[in-house]
């Protein structure tokens, strides 16, 4: 339900400053979110609280529903006008704006400098590349608003999580409720028609009971689904707030430590790979040796070797009860040794 943007996607191309929600381009999902949220509110009113069996309970149906609809209606409006851009950049909202060059700056804000913005920034500003802004304690990019959560804006947005969760958890059990009422014959679930007796309202248009039947399964399933959202997105943001950590910051920790673990993995991977190349040149240099010593050898017993000729390159272990001839690798953290066993003397060879 969010995104996190900062930086500059396009360097070269030079985009007007988005102040709010309402300031073009509209996102798709922004203009799905106007069309549902006015859909569920008129068929909570003029659905769900009108079928309802007395005066009553459509009353205080009508009630419960206005402590969570207007609340979330006044929210929803000004976390969308505010402008959540950093102090110096809205100081600065006149004149022209500088093409940003990442050829010359490898970062869009250097020491506090935004080179888009070309401003002085706070401390945990943000540039996003959606809004084209500096955001002022930047925590993300609400793609269902359109637009930043940051600190002139973020409390507003936890509070309009809250009423979600209450709102569409509310109209899922009403609806739920209606729905079972609407087969039920018992006078404490039995619904009664807003109009007569087979005729029910669904935004005030009179409809059959099979139809009425069918629109409540639907909105029982929607919310319910908004609201596993919501709540979890809820969650998600009590768990940053305990840790003290922002959208942000969470999504560039675990970048971080992705790379960090890739890297990881390649280097272990090549440290595996190394060991095996090292020890087929260390076995073609052994075999090169040991001919070189048999040739020695053989010379010295003809008399055409000198009596000053060196000793043999390896060592030899006797060791009866090991194979004729082995390779032992001893590995260490810096280096790795060979050793070559043979179950009798060098000269026993020849």
């Amino acid at each position: 339900m969010a995104i996190i943007s900062s930086g500059s996607n396009n360097p070269s191309h030079v985009a007007r400053r988005r102040r709010n929600a309402f300031s073009l381009p509209f996102h798709y999902l922004q203009i799905l979110s106007l069309i549902v949220i006015p859909f569920l509110i008129l068929m909570n009113y003029l659905t769900l609280c009108v079928n309802v069996p007395t005066h009553p309970w459509q009353w205080l149906n009508i009630v419960l529903s206005s402590f969570v609809v207007l609340p979330f209606s006044i929210v929803f409006i000004i976390i969308s006008c505010i402008d959540p851009a950093d102090e110096q950049v809205i100081l600065k909202s006149q004149g022209p704006r500088i093409d940003f060059d990442r050829r010359q700056h490898p970062h869009v804000i250097t020491q506090l400098y935004c080179h888009v913005c070309s401003v002085h920034v706070s401390e945990r500003a943000k540039h996003c590349s959606s809004c084209n802004k500096c955001v002022y304690s930047f925590d993300h990019h609400c793609i269902w608003l359109n637009t930043c959560v940051g600190g002139k804006n973020y409390r507003l947005f936890f509070s309009m999580l809250c009423l979600t969760v209450l709102g569409t958890l509310f109209m899922f059990l009403n609806s739920l409720l209606q729905f079972i009422g609407s087969f039920s014959t018992t006078s404490s679930l039995q619904l009664k028609p807003f109009y007569n007796t087979d005729r029910y309202a669904i935004l005030m248009i009179p409809s059959s009971l099979v139809a009425f039947q069918v629109i409540t399964a639907i909105l029982a399933f929607f919310t319910l689904v908004i609201c596993g959202l919501a709540l979890y997105l809820l969650a998600f943001h009590v768990y940053l707030s305990y840790h003290g950590l922002s959208t942000y910051d969470y999504v560039v920790q675990h970048r971080m430590k992705r790379t960090v673990d890739q890297t990881i993995n390649q280097f272990n991977q090549l440290n595996l790979a190394q060991p095996n190349e090292s020890t087929v040149k260390q076995s073609e240099t052994n075999h090169e040796k040991r001919k070189k010593h048999r040739h020695g050898s053989s010379n010295q017993q003809n008399g055409t070797t000198n009596q000053g000729h060196t000793s043999p390159v390896y060592v030899a272990e006797e060791n009866h009860r090991d194979s004729p001839r082995r390779l032992q690798a001893c590995r260490g953290s810096h280096q790795e040794a060979y050793v070559l066993r043979a179950i009798s003397q060098v000269h026993d060879e020849h």
